[in-house]
C-alpha cells in the first residue's frame, strides 16, 4: 500500500458562495460555513464531518472549463474548536500518537484515524507507539473498529477501571466490547438500505439488449480482479471500455490502467492490438460526487455506454463499515443514477460471497445464489456489512426498474496461465505470514478459492448472455480447499512448517507484531476461532446456476490441485512475495 503525501491526506471542504458575493465578506463566508457543519452534522457521523473550510467566490477553471484542483487554496487554518479536544489525560496521550503518526498536529479526538490518511500500516505504527508511549497492548479489533481517538480511549477506560492498581503493561488483547465486536446485526445497518427517491428511470424506459452494445464503463479495472475483467472484455468482446481511474489527467490515468495490465495480466497486451483506441480513460473517484466527472461529464458517460460493471471497491478485511462505506455503499448511487441517466442501462454489480460469513451460519448445509440476505441476521466484518447494505441498494434498484445482475465470487485467487495472484489478498498474506513464522496451524476449516482468469471469463459471458440478466450468480469453486492441506502444499513446496493448534498460532501472529503478514487481519483470525472451538464448518456456496450456465461454453473452475497451488506459490516467489523455500521445492 503507497503511503499518502500530507495534501492527499488533507480532509477539505471547499464552498462555493452566491456569485454576487465576490470576494464575500467575512462574515458570509464565516455564516455560509457554520451553516453547511451545523447540518453535516445533523446528517453525519462525527468522523465524516470536514473540519476545514474555504470560502470561495467561484471555482478556478482550466482552460477546457473544469475545476482546476491544483489553484485551490488552503484552506484557512482550523479556528479553536473545529477539532474536537481532548477531555481526558488518556484522550490527550492517545491523541498526540495519533498526531504524531498521521504528522497531523491539528486532529482531533473524533477524526478518524482512516479518512484522514491512515492505513493498515500506519495502524500498526500507531499501535506499537501506543504501547512504547502508554504501556497499553491494544487489540487489533479495537484498532480498527473503533479508529478514533476518543474511540481508544474508550476501549482503554473499562479495563482501567477493573485493573486500577495492576502495575507494568496493561494488555488489552482479550478485552471486548459490543463496538469491537465485527459480527453487526442487519438491523443497524439496515438504514443505509435507502437509494435515492430521484434514481428512477423514465417511464417505459428499456435497456439495449447485450447484442446491442457498443460500449461499457467498468469501475475497479485497476485492481486485481478488475484488471482481468478489463483483459477478458478486451479479449473476447468488440466493446470499447470506459474506466473509472483515480488520477489527474486521462493520460496519467490510461498509464495506470496499463500499468495493472503488465502486472496483473501479463501477456495480455500485445504488440499491434488497438488497445488506446478500445479503452478510454475518465479521470475520476468513486467517492466523489458524480464519481468527480462533473456534470457535463457524467452525462456524455451516459450517453456513450449501454452496460455497467461495477467492480470498484476497497477490500479490507480490517477495515471498519465506517470507513468503507464512502467507496462501497455511497458510490452506489451515482452508479445507479448513471444507469438511468438517458437511455436506460443494465448493471452488472460484482459482490462477495462472504457476505455469509456470519457465525449463526455456522452448521448450515449450503447457501443457494437464492439465498435471501434481506434475512440475515448478522454479518461479519466492516467489508462484508459494506456489501451487504451495497447488495440491499441494488435490490432496491431492481425494483424500481433498473436491470441489476449480481455476482458473488469467493476468494480470488491467482491467473491460472500466469501464476499471477492478488499479493495483498488474505489466501496469500496467510501463505506468508505462516512462512513468516515457520508455523502453521492443524485447523478444521477450509476456503472457498475461485481462480481469477475463470471469475472473469464467467462474468462477461454471463453479462452478455440476455437469458442470464437480472440473476444473482456465485462464482465458486464447486469445491472447498481444506486448510490443513493448503499448508501440506506449502510444506510440500519446500517450507518447513511445524504444527501448533490454532489458539497458539493466533496467540504468535499477536507476538510477532506488524512485521507478520497476518497481524492485520487478527480480528478475522480471533472470531474464525468460534468455528473452531464449536466443531461447526461454514456452508457450502451453492453456485449451481452459473456453472449450469456456463458449463455448455466449456467454462468449469479448476479444482485447487497440487499442480495449481504450487504454480501460484511459484508466482509469489518470483515477485519477490514469497522467500525461494529451503527445502525440496519442485
Amino acid at each position: 500500500m503507497s503511503r499518502l503525501t500530507p495534501t492527499q491526506r488533507t480532509l477539505l471542504a471547499r464552498l462555493l458562495a452566491e456569485q454576487e458575493l465576490a470576494p464575500p465578506p467575512a462574515w458570509a463566508a464565516d455564516q455560509l460555513a457554520a451553516d453547511v457543519q451545523a447540518e453535516l452534522e445533523r446528517r453525519l457521523p462525527a468522523h465524516l464531518i470536514p473540519r476545514q473550510f474555504a470560502v470561495l467566490p467561484a471555482f478556478p477553471l482550466t482552460p477546457n472549463g473544469k475545476v482546476d484542483t491544483t489553484a485551490l487554496p488552503d484552506p484557512a487554518p482550523a479556528r479553536a474548536g473545529s477539532h474536537a479536544p481532548a477531555r481526558t489525560d488518556l484522550e490527550r496521550d492517545v491523541l498526540a500518537v495519533f498526531r504524531e503518526v498521521l504528522n497531523r498536529p491539528e486532529l482531533g479526538i473524533h477524526d478518524d484515524f482512516f479518512l484522514m490518511g491512515g492505513d493498515s500500516l500506519l495502524a500498526t505504527e500507531l499501535g506499537a507507539k501506543l504501547r512504547e508511549r502508554l504501556g497499553v497492548t491494544l487489540p487489533v479489533a479495537l484498532m480498527f473498529s473503533s479508529p478514533t481517538a476518543a474511540g481508544l480511549a474508550a476501549g482503554m477506560v473499562p479495563v482501567q477501571r477493573t485493573q486500577p492498581t495492576q502495575p507494568g503493561v496493561l494488555d488489552l488483547s482479550e478485552f471486548e466490547t459490543d463496538d469491537t465486536d465485527l459480527e453487526q446485526s442487519t438491523d443497524l445497518l439496515r438504514a443505509d438500505v435507502n437509494l435515492a427517491a430521484d434514481i428512477q428511470p423514465l417511464p417505459g424506459a428499456v435497456a439495449r439488449p447485450p447484442e446491442q452494445w457498443r460500449a461499457v464503463f467498468l469501475t475497479g479495472a485497476t485492481g486485481f480482479f478488475g484488471s482481468h475483467l478489463l483483459a477478458e472484455l478486451l479479449a473476447t468482446t468488440n466493446l470499447t471500455v470506459h474506466c473509472l481511474v483515480r488520477a489527474d489527467s486521462p493520460g496519467a490515468a490510461l498509464e495506470r490502467l496499463r500499468a495493472a495490465q503488465e502486472r496483473f495480466c501479463p501477456g495480455a497486451l500485445r504488440d499491434g492490438d488497438p488497445w488506446e483506441s478500445r479503452v478510454h480513460a475518465h479521470p475520476g473517484d468513486l467517492t466523489a460526487p458524480l464519481f468527480g466527472l462533473g456534470e457535463a461529464g457524467f452525462a456524455a458517460l451516459a450517453q456513450q455506454v449501454d452496460a455497467l460493471v461495477h467492480a470498484g471497491a476497497t477490500v479490507n478485511f480490517a477495515y471498519a463499515y465506517a470507513t468503507l462505506k464512502p467507496s462501497n455503499v455511497d458510490a452506489c448511487a451515482d452508479l445507479f443514477r448513471l444507469a438511468v441517466r438517458g437511455h436506460l442501462k443494465p448493471v452488472h454489480f460484482v459482490s462477495t460471497i462472504h457476505l455469509f460469513s456470519s457465525s449463526r451460519l455456522l452448521g448450515r448445509a449450503r447457501i443457494a445464489e437464492t439465498e435471501e440476505i434481506d434475512a440475515l441476521p448478522t454479518v461479519t466484518g466492516g467489508y462484508a456489512q459494506s456489501r451487504w447494505v451495497a447488495e440491499g441498494l441494488a435490490r432496491q434498484a431492481c425494483r424500481r426498474g433498473i436491470p441489476v445482475t449480481v455476482y458473488r465470487p469467493s476468494v480470488i485467487g491467482g491467473d491460472t496461465r500466469t501464476g499471477v495472484s492478488n499479493e495483498n489478498d488474505a489466501l496469500c498474506r496467510l501463505f506468508r505470514g505462516c512462512v513468516q513464522l515457520g508455523v502453521a496451524p492443524s485447523i478444521r476449516s477450509g476456503l472457498n478459492i475461485v481462480s481469477a482468469d475463470y471469475a472473469a471469463a464467467g462474468l462477461v459471458r454471463l453479462a452478455l448472455d440476455v437469458v442470464s440478466q437480472g440473476q444473482t450468480y456465485h462464482l465458486v469453486n464447486s469445491e472447498s480447499s481444506a486448510l490443513n492441506d493448503l499448508f501440506g502444499q506449502l510444506r510440500a513446496y519446500g517450507y518447513p512448517l511445524a504444527t501448533t493448534d490454532y489458539g497458539d498460532w493466533q496467540a504468535r501472529i499477536e507476538a510477532a507484531g506488524p512485521e507478520n503478514a497476518l497481524y492485520t487481519l487478527l480480528p478475522l483470525i480471533a472470531h474464525l476461532s468460534v468455528a473452531e472451538a464449536t466443531g461447526l464448518r461454514p456452508p457450502h456456496f451453492d453456485g449451481t446456476q452459473a456453472a449450469t450456465r456456463l458449463a455448455p461454453q466449456g467454462l468449469r473452475c479448476p479444482p485447487m490441485s497440487t499442480e495449481l497451488v504450487q504454480h501460484y506459490l511459484s508466482g509469489m516467489v518470483r515477485s519477490g512475495f514469497l522467500p525461494p523455500p529451503t527445502g525440496s521445492a519442485p
